[in-house]
């Protein structure tokens, strides 16, 4: 049939339109870019999921006649084109071995389960429990948190803690959708952690946000020992709008007007991992390719304008907070990010190597997209275990320096 072939055309065209936008996302407009970004992450990290859909819908339209004319045979060849084109983003994901192998991180991704494989995004906990936590805010909002971590053994040594920040552009989001993979992989090696929800714009203004993460870092160290923690381990992480939190409140430890109510606890870290965050909420070396955060960030998050109040934006900024005292920051992000664009992570390392030497390491994932590890795929089970691996390595340095500088049993005793 005539129709069914112009059909199959079009499924090729579109197939292939989708494959190149995986490699090739648009940086600009801001409204395409956005609209670029679902299709470009599922299928960039999705891509045998994707051929087998393709080839499903093809195969329908050849037994209909798709290929009785040679529109349908175009229309094949496209496809076939696509698939060529998914299976390089594929191996693509393997460029980052290198970069892990230099920075000393493990290169060899864990095995996947069946399910794991069909249905990426199932969450399997293996044993982890998750403990819905709450807590009362400063003008008395109730402040949400899940817990995950394993059944506690007694005699077992107090467990590092992590604190998450959950992304989703300051005014959606969930705890309960974002950063399993890592907070899984980690309370199965003996973490315990802490997902927090923070208030959301355009009802709260900044720094409500950074408030309720500075928030979840002080409750989860005075809940420590009842844990099983150590709360002299706390470290904090996020991917993009929380990543942009976690690194803020990373940088600025125990800043009293941003600590309203337990201004005398502690907020301190040992260490923070940001997934493809933003650090300069003024742009300054132009890394952003549009506006759109920008207006955002006026109208919903700061809801002032940058030309009237650029100090309230840098004061928001990590990039003005970095100093000699900065805990070590790992930056992950993808390559081919069309949401906050690489440029954002690797003008914030060039900045920290001026002002805080040695204290911000940039892990570049080549054709890595916007929330690339949300899931479990190829990218994500190969960056994933390396953060893990980069996490506990500060967390074992914590635990010797606290042993060294640690009194004596007696003297702590006197």
């Amino acid at each position: 049939m005539a129709s069914l072939c112009w059909w199959t055309f079009a499924l090729g065209a579109l197939s292939c339109l989708l494959a190149v936008n995986v490699h090739r996302p648009p940086r600009r407009p801001a409204a395409v870019a956005m609209l670029a970004f679902m299709p470009a992450w599922i299928l960039g990290e999705l891509p045998f999921h994707t051929i087998a859909l393709e080839a499903l819908i093809a195969a329908l339209f050849i037994a209909g006649g798709g290929l009785d004319a040679w529109p349908g045979v175009v229309g094949v060849a496209l496809i076939a084109g696509a698939w060529l084109l998914h299976l390089t983003a594929w191996r693509a994901a393997d460029r980052v071995r290198p970069r892990l192998a230099a920075l000393g991180l493990p290169t060899e991704p864990p095995t996947r389960s069946p399910i794991e494989l069909l249905w990426p995004f199932h969450a399997r906990r293996h044993g982890v429990t998750r403990t819905v936590l709450r807590w009362e805010g400063d003008d008395g909002h109730t402040q949400l948190a899940d817990l995950y971590r394993r059944p506690a053994h007694p005699g077992a040594p107090p467990a590092p803690i992590l604190v998450y920040a959950h992304g989703g552009g300051w005014v959606m989001g969930a705890r309960r959708s974002q950063g399993l993979p890592l907070m899984i992989g980690l309370a199965r090696a003996g973490w315990i952690c802490v997902s927090v929800e923070y208030r959301l714009s355009p009802r709260a203004t900044f720094p409500d946000h950074v408030i309720d993460v500075k928030r979840g870092v002080a409750e989860a160290r005075a809940r420590a020992a009842a844990w099983g923690g150590d709360p002299g381990r706390v470290f904090l992480a996020g991917d993009s709008a929380g990543a942009h939190l976690a690194t803020l409140a990373a940088v600025t430890p125990n800043r009293r007007d941003w600590q309203p109510g337990f201004e005398a606890a502690d907020t301190s870290v040992a260490a923070a991992v940001s997934g493809y965050g933003i650090y300069d909420l003024t742009s300054r070396e132009r890394q952003w390719p549009h506006d759109a955060f920008r207006r955002l960030i006026e109208r919903a998050v700061i809801k002032r304008r940058l030309r009237d109040a650029p100090e309230a934006f840098r004061d928001a900024s990590a990039w003005d907070h970095l100093g000699p005292d900065t805990p070590p920051l790992l930056l992950v992000h993808g390559t081919c990010d069309s949401v906050v664009p690489v440029a954002e992570g690797r003008a914030f390392a060039r900045h920290a190597e001026r002002v805080a030497p040695g204290r911000v390491t940039l892990l570049e994932v080549p054709g890595g997209q916007h929330a690339f590890n949300l899931f479990r795929s190829r990218r994500s089970d190969l960056v994933v275990p390396a953060v893990i691996a980069w996490l506990e390595a500060h967390a074992a340095t914590a635990a010797e320096r606290h042993a060294r500088t640690s009194p004596p049993a007696r003297q702590r005793t006197a």
